[in-house]
């Protein structure tokens, strides 16, 4: 690799590096610069500790999700097909990305240096919140239930590639979104 560019060279090689599966553990520096095809010394111009290239990844993870999610997000529709789009793309986005999304979602969070909250969630959370208040759905559904069932149709096709799923994931969606009186 080049080494001009170096630092988008190290963050694209780290990502793949923490793509897999299993384990849930971000990329050592040494890692990064042997993807990068670099000494473990280059990276330290880059980022000083592992705790810097820890944050940086899980912010980049952080970054790509709520893209997808904005990115399927269109104001000119009415709430409940944006709570429908936002859906489909929160399992599209966990599914085409297992071991990020398990980084992002299935990792212990901390409270330690490598912890990374931009509260960029929570903005999303309460977005999701408000479309659901505006959906006139007769029932009780917060935007935290929606979020937790989103969560176990990814996990579980995540965890569970080989079974047999009845359905595809995007009519599993519209189901889910129908008993709660959400579906369009």
């Amino acid at each position: 690799m080049r080494t001009d560019g170096l630092y988008d060279d190290l963050i694209a090689a780290a990502i793949p590096l923490a793509s897999p599966r299993l384990p849930l553990a971000i990329p050592s520096l040494r890692a990064v610069a042997r993807a990068c095809g670099v000494s473990a010394t280059a990276v330290y111009r880059y980022f000083a500790s592992q705790t810097v290239l820890t944050q940086t990844i899980l912010g980049s993870i952080e970054s790509a999700f709520l893209a997808a999610l904005a990115g399927a997000d269109d104001p000119g529709q009415p709430p409940r097909e944006r709570l429908r789009c936002l859906a489909h793309a929160y399992l599209s986005w966990g599914l085409a990305n297992p071991g990020l999304y398990q980084l992002r979602f299935e990792s212990v969070d901390r409270s330690d240096e490598d912890s990374v909250r931009t509260g960029a969630s929570d903005d999303m959370l309460v977005h999701i919140g408000s479309l659901i208040a505006a959906s006139d759905s007769v029932s009780q559904v917060t935007a935290e239930d929606l979020w937790a069932g989103l969560h176990g149709l990814v996990s579980l096709r995540i965890h569970k590639s080989d079974r047999a799923w009845a359905d595809e994931s995007d009519a599993q969606i519209e189901r889910f979104l129908a008993m709660w009186d959400l579906a369009v």
